[in-house]
């Protein structure tokens, strides 16, 4: 039996803004660090909605946003539906978009699982597939994070999936999306 396990992303940034930092400074700190350590900060860093160039007005915000690989960024919304299940699995910080608060969710739930052996890799030793140790994979409903992976990928297994799919559809949650791991298909080549 060949254990599912899928990627937790925030949605398409093609049709909300992403969210940008809006101090080097507060990145060169290490505070948004995704490796999977817990995080401890002494200020709320801002965050910006991103404006494409030659746009007045962003795109509208969902209630996940893209900030950085390895990490979510919510609305209270968002994190009202979604902490009592994800708060076992990593730290809500508050963050200053606007005036409004943000949530970076951090997951602290690491968990060593990838078979790197048999997964399929780039030429720069980067993992482009992964496969797993079956038996190191939670069975219980789980959002984790390996760490050969940790700074760019949030993984859920089945049971978690099927949790999160349930109170993502509840609270009408939107931004937020369960992706199959892998490469995406390629796109045919147009013939002339």
């Amino acid at each position: 039996m060949e254990v599912k396990v899928w990627e937790l992303k925030s949605g398409s940034v093609n049709d909300y803004a992403p969210l940008v930092f809006a101090s080097d400074k507060d990145v060169a700190s290490g505070m948004f660090d995704t490796s999977g350590a817990s995080l401890s900060w002494s200020k709320k860093p801002k965050v910006d909605v991103f404006v494409e160039p030659g746009k007045k007005k962003p795109k509208p915000l969902a209630d996940v946003s893209a900030l950085t690989p390895g990490a979510l960024v919510m609305n209270d919304r968002a994190k009202d539906a979604l902490e009592p299940f994800l708060s076992r699995f990593g730290q809500f910080l508050e963050m200053d978009c606007a005036g409004e608060p943000r949530w970076f969710y951090n997951v602290t739930n690491v968990i060593p699982c990838i078979d790197e052996a048999r997964s399929a890799k780039r030429p720069s030793g980067s993992i482009v597939k992964e496969e797993f140790f079956e038996d190191r994979v939670p069975i219980g409903a789980a959002v984790f994070k390996d760490p050969l992976t940790a700074a760019a990928v949030l993984y859920v297994n089945e049971a978690g999936k099927a949790a999160l799919e349930t109170l993502i559809n509840e609270a009408a949650i939107v931004g937020m999306t369960l992706v199959e791991l892998g490469p995406p298909p390629r796109k045919p080549r147009p013939r002339n």
